[in-house]
């Protein structure tokens, strides 16, 4: 426990060395920016210095100097000046993020056309580092008496993981109630979960356009685990929340395996910050519920299991990974062979590996050939299926595979057979820039690069799932505003806590913290411009939203329906319900829904032509046809 008296000193002494004097001067230099940045014009425009006087700034840090210089004879306990200049540039930090690092993002990726405010978010991130780094070498005997008991950690780190879901759970559920969630990849889940509830098959007809499963698009029974929720909360909403509660569930077997490996509590308090604030997890949610959500929770309980050689719930868990997904059973493959060669575990290695290998198998196989009989039988009832039912996906990986008949195994062959082209396709994109690498840095930064820091090679492989986003063409599996990153940073975070309970004390207090530095920097560009955003949106328009939502109820419950993207997951318990850009203006739907920033004049047209009338007309909001009926103006 501190005294007070250990902090403050009385009488007051005047702290004037030469390092103490440095530190206030860049404190106070820190602090001049800082009121500057909140003041008129742009600091990333050259004209912004000159309509600051040099004498003026000299003033402002003389002031800051003075006022500090007070504050330190009083506080000679402790290295104010240290805490003065961390709180100074975390201001400076936080309001230039704000300022220009928010960038041009869809859902979290700094796109390669605005790379520039990705460099200055990495200068940032340096600076604010080594300011950090700083803070702790100067302050590490007064933060080693500060003590945290176990059940203080684990508060805190449920606060702070409460605090995260909280934050992602609004700005989804506002994506939902604003009309911005699109069927892809929100309504077809809908759809897909009032199939469930009223016949337990994931059906859907918005996804490829026809009745089908979902099953045969992504095979995921591990969505039966939320079901029962939605039953009782049947809306679009449980999704959303559910997806949050689930993801930021993980905190429980992190903080778990922190306790299992002996990581001390301040530093499962920095794991758990960075686990809550971590980009990837929570930009990963931002396009909306996916099933991928499972994974990170999942995996982390099946390594805490796998450390506690807990082997029944081991495999328990091992099963549900792979029941997220078709291609989950990778992950389960990647983890047996580290299980082989970290641990020398060779019976469960090779049970778990070869379990995963004949799931991926069979899986594959059925869907492959279930989606091939669906699309026939709809193919001889003269339908299109658009676009087609087709199966397992494996065009993601078009660029490592030569013989199409062979389908994934030939692009094994080839990461086999020729090393040397897999690594001319490692960091090359789709679109010729350097989005991967943006892409490795925004996964790796707020880890500190702590994955890497081992002297067990067989620990590497724990970076291995990250190659499946690598290898691909496929822009969205390289962006941390998808879903396609759960599963890899449950494996990043297991081995940042593996090789945190080898280092030592300094090392491990530095790197983390420079990695939560990084991931708070992060958060700041790509999380928080969705909350404001969508905030501001449901403010401004609150009434027109819950008008529009008012309307689409008066559309008869059994009514087919072909609607604009944006309404799928309004009218999810429709049953029969097509989006309007894959249905092709087709008039064998009751009524036809526009909502009107998505109106295709050539659509409604055609439909017009058709002998559809206009059933309701709410300029800005909604336009609604109905099949063979005389319009009316009569609207609720």
């Amino acid at each position: 426990m501190i005294k007070p008296s250990e902090i403050f000193s009385f009488p007051p002494k005047m702290p004037f060395s030469m390092e103490k004097t440095i530190c206030r001067l860049f404190a106070s230099w820190l602090s001049f920016a800082a009121v500057k940045a909140f003041g008129e014009g742009r600091f990333t425009e050259l004209a912004f210095a000159r309509e600051t006087s040099v004498l003026e700034m000299l003033l402002w840090i003389a002031a800051f100097f003075a006022l500090y210089s007070l504050i330190g004879a009083f506080m000679g306990g402790i290295h104010t000046d240290s805490w003065l200049m961390f709180a100074s540039a975390t201001v400076c930090v936080v309001r230039w993020l704000f300022l220009y690092g928010s960038p041009t993002v869809s859902f979290g990726l700094i796109y390669e056309k605005d790379i520039s405010r990705f460099m200055f978010l990495i200068a940032v991130i340096l600076a604010y580092s080594l300011v950090i780094v700083y803070f702790i070498f100067r302050n590490t005997p007064l933060l080693e008496r500060i003590k945290t008991g176990r059940k203080t950690a684990v508060i805190i780190g449920a606060l702070l993981a409460a605090a995260g879901c909280t934050v992602i759970a609004v700005i989804t559920s506002l994506r939902y109630m604003t009309f911005t969630a699109g069927n892809y990849d929100f309504g077809l889940f809908c759809q897909s979960f009032h199939y469930m509830k009223e016949t337990g098959v994931p059906f859907v007809t918005s996804e490829r356009d026809v009745l089908m499963s979902h099953f045969l698009v992504h095979f995921s029974p591990v969505m039966y685990l939320l079901l029962p929720f939605y039953a009782v909360f049947e809306s679009p909403l449980t999704l959303q929340i559910g997806q949050a509660l689930i993801c930021f569930s993980g905190i429980i077997p992190l903080m778990l395996l922190c306790r299992h490996l002996k990581i001390g509590n301040k530093t499962m308090l920095l794991m758990c910050f960075v686990y809550s604030a971590y980009p990837a997890l929570s930009c990963g949610c931002l396009y909306d519920f996916h099933e991928n959500c499972f994974l990170v929770p999942l995996l982390l309980w099946m390594f805490f299991f796998y450390e506690k050689e807990k082997w029944i719930p081991f495999y328990v868990f091992a099963l549900l990974v792979m029941a997220v997904k078709e291609d989950a059973a990778v992950y389960v493959v990647i983890f047996a062979i580290y299980i082989i060669l970290s641990k020398r575990k060779y019976l469960h290695g090779v049970l778990l590996g070869a379990a995963g290998i004949a799931y991926f198998v069979i899986v594959t196989t059925v869907m492959n050939n279930s989606a091939s009989a669906v699309s026939e039988y709809y193919l001889a009832l003269g339908e299109s299926a658009n676009p087609a039912v087709k199966g397992v996906m494996i065009n993601r990986f078009d660029n490592l595979i030569f013989d199409t008949d062979s389908g994934l195994l030939d692009a094994l062959k080839t990461i086999v057979v020729n090393p040397g082209y897999v690594l001319t396709q490692l960091f090359s994109t789709s679109s010729g820039g350097i989005g991967k690498i943006v892409y490795a840095l925004e996964m790796l930064l707020c880890l500190g690069f702590i994955p890497f820091i081992t002297k067990k090679a067989s620990r590497w492989l724990l970076l291995a799932p990250m190659l499946l986003n690598l290898l691909t063409m496929y822009q969205y599996q390289y962006n941390i505003g998808f879903q396609y990153s759960f599963g890899i940073m449950a494996f990043l975070f297991y081995g940042t806590i593996l090789n945190l309970s080898e280092m030592s004390v300094n090392l491990r207090r530095n790197m983390l913290s420079a990695g939560a530095a990084a991931c708070l920097c992060l958060y700041i560009v790509t999380v928080i411009p969705y909350l404001n955003t969508n905030s501001e949106r449901w403010t401004k328009n609150r009434e027109k939203y819950m008008h529009m939502t008012e309307i689409l109820e008066t559309i008869p419950e059994d009514a087919s329906l072909n609607v604009s993207s944006p309404l799928v997951a309004h009218l999810s318990r429709h049953e029969e319900l097509y989006e309007i850009a894959y249905h092709q203006d087709e008039d064998d739907v009751d009524y036809v829904v526009y909502y009107y920033p998505h109106l295709d004049e050539k659509s409604m047209n055609r439909y017009l032509g058709a002998g559809y009338t206009v059933w309701k007309d709410i300029p800005g909001e909604l336009l609604i046809l109905e099949k063979g009926t005389e319009g009316t103006d009569d609207l609720p």
